[in-house]
């Protein structure tokens, strides 16, 4: 079997991080990485030089993880973009299978999830976020590199968002 990445995307609030810790009891000989983990900095440039670094530690240990024997490595908070995961993907040794999840919610629903959550934010930084305009290239692309896999979970618990995924991911 190939070596298989599931990226998670979706917009603050979409439910990455949680969504990223549920779906690893799913996944045997499965790993996880939080880019939200790895991205800390002081202060935190939100740059494309920025991005540059997260995808190479990413890359880096999606890499050991593949070549320590798990099959399946669980990756989120790290694209914002089609021309990130284009980036990304070199970073890769060949053969392995890339599906792309983009976690989608209404606005409203996801405004209350920024708010309730335990992990909190500042309005200034809830704002900065928000001056960021909702990128379509990831599900509108057509790129062979990836299966894209987009859930809306404005409804959905989060057991039952991690049913959906590996029902696409592993049928």
């Amino acid at each position: 079997m190939a070596d298989r990445l599931v990226v998670v995307c979706g917009e603050e609030g979409a439910g990455k991080s949680t969504i990223v810790r549920a779906l690893l009891p799913a996944t045997p000989r499965g790993a996880r990485i939080d880019a939200e983990d790895l991205g800390q900095t002081n202060p935190c440039p939100m740059d494309d030089a920025f991005f540059d670094l997260l995808r190479r530690n990413v890359a880096g240990l999606v890499r050991n993880y593949w070549a320590a024997g798990y099959d399946t490595v669980i990756a989120g908070s790290f694209l914002r973009h089609h021309a990130d995961f284009e980036a990304f993907h070199p970073l890769l040794p060949e053969p392995h299978e890339t599906h792309l999840v983009e976690l989608l919610v209404d606005r409203d629903v996801r405004e209350h999830r920024r708010l309730t959550r335990a992990k909190r934010t500042t309005r200034e930084w809830r704002d900065r976020v928000d001056r960021i305009p909702e990128d379509l290239t990831i599900r509108r692309a057509v790129d062979p590199a990836y299966r894209y896999v987009g859930i809306d979970t404005t409804h959905l618990t989060v057991a039952e968002t991690v049913d959906r995924i590996t029902a696409a991911v592993y049928r």
